[in-house]
């Protein structure tokens, strides 16, 4: 919760600050933050994605005063966590008819499709066209029937769960495919098998997710039907669903935080390769000795492991 807040309070005065570009230092903005007057506001909400019945509680929010926003925040006992799996429906022909050839496989099937929770709001998941991605709760849940589920592993360890965050962040961007394989594909995802190598990649060894050649939605089904590893949470995180859903849009820029993040350490390890393989071609012209050259890549090495992001492809 308090994650939340912080990236709420970051997020606002950036967003802000970035769209009325004053000039003056960030220390003299913040000092007149609550003189701003609402046209202003107003704009940098539209801007970063606000609806418009929601602007006066971002205003307040701008503003350091108390709001519907932060006070129904404080009131959630229950929320999501890294590698809860959201398991739906979706509303398409598509969807449904993978639903019935699923069934021969386990009579008790019903989601056509799997999400893996990275933090409070933001999910990854693999879905045609578009590879694996984070999205936020509410896309997850869009044209999905009503009898979504979310599913936990019951006794993870607190070190696992960002073992967890930074899977999902690992295999962002790769593309969509599915293929025979019992183990983790290095290069490409479909729903359930990236939500079974996020698991395992996270070193999570007895969460009986079934080593297959091919996992399907229905396989975490079972899970959720039948293993007492794992629990369903729906109902608990169900108010506070209802909430990502309805303030969507405070979501979307707070999640901008964590995207510009990830972009920055993907630049970096573009910027790195580009680096060794300058290095590569100095050492062939003889314009730096091999010895040198090792130094350097140790050096590129040392700053890659730094970074809190690692990528599949890089």
């Amino acid at each position: 919760m308090k994650d939340v807040r912080h990236s709420i309070s970051m997020k606002l005065t950036a967003d802000v600050f970035k769209t009325i570009n004053t000039g003056n230092s960030a220390k003299n903005i913040i000092e007149k933050n609550k003189s701003m007057p609402d046209p202003i506001l107003n704009m940098a909400g539209r801007h970063v994605g606000i609806k418009e019945e929601h602007l006066p509680i971002y205003r307040q929010l701008v503003h350091g005063e108390n709001n519907e926003f932060l006070e129904k925040l404080k009131g959630f006992k229950h929320q999501l966590q890294p590698g809860d799996l959201i398991l739906v429906t979706g509303t398409g022909t598509s969807s449904k008819t993978l639903v019935k050839l699923q069934k021969s496989f386990y009579e008790k099937a019903r989601s056509s499709h799997i999400a893996v929770v990275h933090s409070e709001f933001v999910c990854v998941d693999a879905i045609p066209k578009t590879g694996v991605s984070l999205r936020l709760v509410p896309e997850i849940l869009r044209n999905v029937e009503n009898n979504w589920r979310v599913i936990r592993l019951k006794n993870i360890p607190e070190s696992s769960l960002e073992n967890i965050s930074k899977s999902c962040i690992y295999y962002t961007e790769q593309p969509y495919l599915i293929f025979l394989k019992r183990k983790p594909a290095k290069n490409y995802s479909y729903c359930s098998e990236l939500a079974r190598k996020i698991y395992i990649s996270s070193d999570i060894k007895e969460c009986g997710i079934p080593k297959k050649s091919i996992i399907k939605p229905c396989d975490f089904d079972n899970l959720a039907d039948r293993n007492s590893e794992w629990e369903d949470i729906t109902e608990s995180v169900r108010s506070y669903i209802d909430f990502c859903v309805e303030y969507e849009g405070f979501l979307m820029f707070m999640s901008k935080l964590l995207l510009n993040g990830i972009n920055l350490n993907r630049q970096r390890f573009d910027e790195r390769t580009e680096i060794k393989r300058s290095i590569s071609r100095m050492v062939k012209k003889g314009e730096i000795t091999s010895q040198t050259a090792s130094r350097v890549n140790e050096n590129i090495k040392t700053r890659e492991d730094s970074l809190n992001y690692k990528f599949w492809n890089k």
